[in-house]
């Protein structure tokens, strides 16, 4: 320090060296400031104690006692005693005690809140989700149409701030995921009327044929790659990029036809490999009769279900009077005249699922599918 007053300006950048840093660097350092504090706040005194002691002491000072003796006996704050004792006069508007400043403090009431908590999940359940950034200009818009007054910068920026959502986040279990793409098709598809006709379908069927469980068949297909997805790993914290060793970066797709019926038989399943010949070789290794073929592409085709038709009826013995019933998609080989004309001849009654619902009423992508390649993966990493 050189005279009273004036500051050495060696010793002010080394004790605080942002103080000579541009306005740029400057705007920097507060914004990792800005990111880098707490979301969620953590009291750190005991202040906003709870109001039902808070009431206790208050009436032990209207008694006689003092603040300060009321608040060491009840183990409430000094502070907070007093102001509710100069506030209250019996405090009309509960303004004592944490909580209750908090509440006071939200821009919406509880029931706002969870109206609009529930319009945005709604939104979700209807394929119309919102982003972070529409539910913020959401909150304004709720606020200006229910005359709610707003602090001034929500005026300017249009959409509530930050630390709303990540409160109104928290308090009603909320959410941000990726969603999947599901096409216009999909999303209107399963709906009452749709599911409704294909259960009256699947009674009346039942009814007519008097199926028992081992006589009710439900034929999907799905894709195993040669390649697995490796599965999460241990490694030390903070590491971004981490490998895994496979057979190679690309891998081949072999599609795999599977029959499940009610009683949890299945059928040997159907493999379909991408190739101009099939060989038998493929399949070594496979569950005792199985069968496969080859297309020029991955996907099966009216051919290779007929194929696979060859191959249920075999393991089936089904014909026209012990009735099976098929259930299964609209895939064109599925429905295809020759796939129709042998089910009518070798005693099969086809039951298809409505189009683009097959996400929710296959019961093989439901229940099935999923654990399976979770366990196929896992069995080729190891």
């Amino acid at each position: 320090m050189a005279d009273h007053g004036r500051v050495d300006p060696v010793v002010t950048r080394r004790v605080a060296p942002w103080l000579n840093a541009p306005a740029l660097d400057i705007f920097f350092i507060t914004f990792f400031l800005y990111q880098t504090m707490p979301q969620t706040y953590k009291r750190k005194s005991t202040r906003g104690s709870d109001p039902a002691l808070v009431e206790r002491a208050a009436e032990a000072v209207k008694e006689g006692c003092s603040i300060r003796s009321a608040a060491r006996t009840f183990d409430v704050d000094r502070m907070t005693l007093k102001r509710h004792m100069v506030k209250q006069k019996h405090d009309p508007f509960g303004t004592s005690g944490y909580k209750n400043c908090k509440l006071k403090n939200m821009i919406f009431s509880s029931e706002m809140e969870a109206e609009l908590a529930s319009h945005i999940k709604t939104l979700a359940a209807n394929y119309h989700g919102l982003s972070k950034d529409k539910c913020r200009c959401l909150g304004y818009e709720f606020a200006a149409r229910n005359d709610v007054d707003v602090p001034k910068n929500l005026k300017i920026n249009k959409k509530s701030g930050q630390w709303f959502w990540l409160g109104l986040k928290a308090r009603n279990n909320l959410a941000i995921r990726s969603p999947e793409a599901t096409s216009l098709a999909r999303a209107t598809a399963f709906n009452r009327h749709t599911v409704g006709q294909f259960y009256k379908n699947l009674a009346k069927v039942m009814d007519q044929h008097k199926f028992e469980a081992q006589d009710v068949y439900n034929i999907n297909e799905t894709g195993c790659h040669t390649v697995q997805k490796p599965e999460s790993i241990v490694t030390e914290k903070g590491v971004k990029q981490i490998g895994s060793v496979i057979s190679s970066e690309r891998g081949e797709l072999v599609t795999v036809v599977n029959a499940i019926n009610a009683a949890g038989g299945f059928i040997p399943p159907y493999m379909i490999f991408p190739r101009v010949n099939y060989r038998n070789y493929f399949i070594r290794g496979a569950p005792l009769g199985s069968d496969g073929a080859a297309t020029r592409s991955d996907w099966i085709n009216v051919e290779t279900f007929i194929n696979y038709l060859d191959h249920f009826i075999k393991h089936t013995r089904c014909i026209p009077d012990r009735k099976v019933l098929l259930i299964l998609d609209n895939h064109e080989a599925h429905v295809s005249l020759t796939a129709v004309d042998k089910a009518e001849a070798n005693g099969f009654v086809v039951l298809t699922i409505p189009p683009h619902t097959s996400h929710k009423l296959q019961p093989l992508d439901k229940t099935v599918y999923g654990s399976y390649k979770r366990a196929y993966a896992r069995a080729m990493d190891n």
